[in-house]
Order: C-alpha cells, then structure tokens, then sequence
C-alpha cells in the first residue's frame, strides 16, 4: 500500500512516496516551486495558481506512471496566503509574503492595515486564533478587493484547497489552512459569516472547511489510479506532528522564519496565536521570531565585506564552516540583538552593542547572536499560556536547528530545559507519513500512534 505526499513550500514543491506496510519512503522527487510574477509594486507576492497545479500534478503522475498500487495524497501547504477567482482574470497565489495591505487607502492617511486592525481589534478576532498582521491573508484579501475594481462574488480558495479543486473540483481545505487566513473561528470549527459581512466580504464563495482531518475531499484519476485526496494540512502543523510533539514539551521551530510553539487540548486564548492542530488539539504559537533569514544577515555582511575588500569571491558555506569551528561562549559582554525584520514584536531594528576593543570578531558576534535568539526564544514561550516550571522540554525542530548545532546548545544553557532534535530532518516526511498511515486505515488515530511510538522510546531506553 503507497500514499504519495506532497509539501508545499516557497522554495521547493517535494514529493515523496510512502511504502506503508514496508515503512520506508521508496523514492523522493522536487521541483523549484514556481516565481513570483515581477511586478513594480515591491509589496505584491503572486505566482500564477495553475503552474503550481501543474508542477504537482506532473509530480503525481509521474509515480502513478511507475505504481499502480497507490491509494492517496496527503499535502502539506504554505499558510496564510490564497487564490481569489474571478472570471476573465488568471489565477494567482497571493503568498504570505505579500504586503499589500501596508499601502495606503485612498484618500486616506490610513493603511489598509491600519484601518483592519482599528475595525477588527484582538477581542473580535479572539475565536479566530489570530490577529491583524500584514502576512494575513484576510488583510491582503481586504486591500485587493476594496482597493481595485474586481468582483466581490469571487472565490476563494487556500493554496491547498485549489489544487484539491484542480485534482477533483471540490473545493475543499482543511482548518489548519482555513485558520490562518484570519477569517475563521476555530473554536466553533466553522467560518466567521459576522466578520466577512462586517469587512463587506459576505458575497465571497468560500471553501468547504473539512469536517474532520481526514476527510476525502474526492477522487483524482491519474494513470490507472483512482487517488484519495486528503484535505491541505499546514506545514508547521505537519512538521510539528512529525518532531512527535508530547504534552508539555514546547516546540521551537526555526527556518527561514521562525516560531514557538505549545501544544495545547483546549482553546484558551492568550497573547498568542491559537493555531488548529489534528484531533481538536491547539498549538498556541508566537512566530515572527529570530530565524534562518536574521542570521543570514550577518553572515552576508561578512560575505560582502571581503568580496569587496579583496576582490575575492567567497561562499555563505565557507562562512558557516568557519562559525562552526570557531564559536563558542560569548565574551567579554559583547551582544547582538537579531531583530533585524520588523514586525509587531521587533519594530526597532537590531544592533550590536557592548563593544571593545577586544570582543568584535566573526567568532564572538555569532555566538552573541546565538544567544540572543534563545534568550528570545525563552522569553516568549513563557507567554504561550502555562508557567515555566510546567515545561518538561524543548524539541528542535527545522533546518536551522539541525544545520546549527550551537544554537540548540545556547537554548539548553538559556533555558536550563532538555532539549532534544526532532526525530529526523525533514519533520514534514515524518509528519506525512504518520498521517497516512492513519489515513489508510492502518492506525485508529493520531493519538494511537503517540502512544505507541512513546512505548517504543522507552523500550530502546
């Protein structure tokens, strides 16, 4: 029995395909996942709709061309963004990364995002687990439909639930994508009918929201196989059930962006985002933390200074093989704020401070910064709703972490906590292939799983 699953992700769509009853991955497949079109507006993010359709599409029936003995899909998508259909207009995914609504409304000395969050403040979007950001897609959505002459009757669909409407014409996403649009209550499993009509929004047809996680949102006939396809999961969903989260660990995911995260049973807001998770759980989730993409910064002026200083050419990797056989223990009170993006946490920008004449070096700068994410790190999980002393650990989770093994150090000593990776790499495969296995019948639930795979930990203990 074989399942397929696809991730995704901003730089890479990646399938995989799942030996089941062997438990093993057969074959692994990627392709760049398509750009964004170049436009003069630098706060539009859109990438044409139907070319990442196709390039999963292309995915899938490669391997139904080789097996006729595969059975489903499982996805695992992007958050946040969306694709609004409207007759004589492409299709175009409106990422997650698009800013639109930080423009300003005409005639007004407003932005869209400031109007939203004036209309819509943390008390209304409190059942929608989420608040007004620039990266939501509720935003976005606003900006595109009252600041331009299109329909209002459109559709919507996440990035997931329009590729299951491509494979099966159903248009249909899982809450784990519906949520993060910001227009959702996910205490009541439903959609917020009062805060579309409230924004004029009322009009939109929007995607069936799956009424358990492993519904089948249709059929797609691909060569001989007649594949179930699953609802669109969120990826940090995905890869936070694949680091085998337990109750009472935290999480503290760390890619490209970043996030903390804690596992939850019930609804209970808080200053965090209440993201849904599988089987009516919660991850109450603070992101816009330090990641991938601040560390970069430094490791980019250094690759910059020396290009420029000597002419010479020399690699991001070369910089990081270097930081791994020169960092250590920050000293003499050098340190390095990594707030380098602005966002509602960090609006300030970083720096470097503490200096002398004897602590500025490549070596001491990055174990500073090392510091600092986790010190910030700390600092916002013990704003993920329960005290410190009823943390039992830390999980790793991301490249990052795994890349970077002096970071995972640094949050041990900030935290005083356990810490352990997650069990492999890419969380994500680990993630998907447990969903299969109880998508295909194999196991009762995710909860089963759990328990079982705790029993095998303790027994090789």
């Amino acid at each position: 029995m074989k399942y397929i699953g696809i991730d995704v992700g901003s730089s890479f769509l990646k399938a995989v395909l799942l030996d089941l009853e062997k438990d093993c991955m057969i074959d692994n497949r990627s392709f760049p996942t398509p750009k964004k079109i170049p436009k003069q507006n630098p706060f539009l993010f859109e990438i044409p709709a139907l070319q990442i359709c196709n390039k999963i599409r292309k995915l899938v029936d490669g391997y139904t061309s080789q097996f006729n003995d595969i059975e489903g899909v499982i996805l695992s998508t992007q958050m946040h963004g969306f694709v609004y259909s409207v007759a004589g207009r492409d299709d175009t995914y409106i990422s997650w990364q698009d800013m639109r609504c930080i423009e300003n409304m005409p005639n007004s000395g407003k932005t869209y995002l400031e109007y939203l969050k004036r209309e819509l403040p943390p008390c209304d979007m409190r059942n929608c687990g989420v608040y007004i950001k620039p990266s939501l897609g509720l935003c976005n959505l606003y900006t595109l439909i009252h600041g331009s002459d299109i329909p209002q009757n459109g559709t919507l669909y996440t990035l997931g639930s329009y590729v299951i409407a491509q494979l099966t014409g159903n248009n249909i996403c899982h809450i784990s994508n519906a949520a993060p649009m910001g227009m959702a209550d996910v205490r009541h499993h439903c959609w917020n009918n009062e805060l579309l009509q409230r924004l004029g929004l009322g009009k939109i047809q929007l995607p069936k929201i799956a009424e358990h996680d492993f519904e089948v949102c249709g059929i797609y006939r691909s060569n001989s196989c007649n594949l179930k396809i699953y609802p669109d999961y969120g990826d940090m969903q995905v890869a936070v059930l694949g680091s085998r989260i337990q109750e009472g660990e935290v999480a503290v995911n760390v890619a490209t962006a970043s996030q903390v995260i804690r596992y939850a049973q019930k609804f209970e807001p808080g200053e965090y985002e209440i993201r849904p998770y599988f089987e009516g759980g919660y991850l109450n989730t603070i992101s816009n933390m330090p990641a991938g993409r601040n560390l970069d910064v430094l490791v980019s002026f250094f690759q910059e200074s020396v290009n420029t200083l000597t002419g010479m050419s020399v690699e991001k990797q070369e910089i990081w093989r270097y930081i791994h056989q020169h960092a250590g223990q920050v000293r003499d009170g050098l340190r390095v704020q990594t707030s380098f993006y602005n966002n509602p946490y960090f609006s300030d920008g970083g720096s470097i401070v503490g200096i002398t004449q004897n602590n500025l070096n490549i070596s001491n700068i990055f174990a500073a910064a090392f510091k600092d994410m986790a010190q910030t790190y700390w600092y916002y999980i013990q704003r993920l709703g329960t005290d410190a002393e009823n943390i039992n650990g830390v999980i790793c989770i991301g490249g990052v972490c795994w890349k970077t093994p002096e970071l995972c150090e640094a949050i041990a000593e900030v935290t005083g906590k356990n810490i352990r990776l997650s069990p492999m790499q890419d969380e994500a495969l680990e993630g998907m292939f447990r969903l299969s296995r109880v998508a295909c019948g194999m196991c009762k639930g995710l909860k089963e799983q759990s328990k079982t795979i705790a029993a095998q930990a303790e027994e090789e203990m």
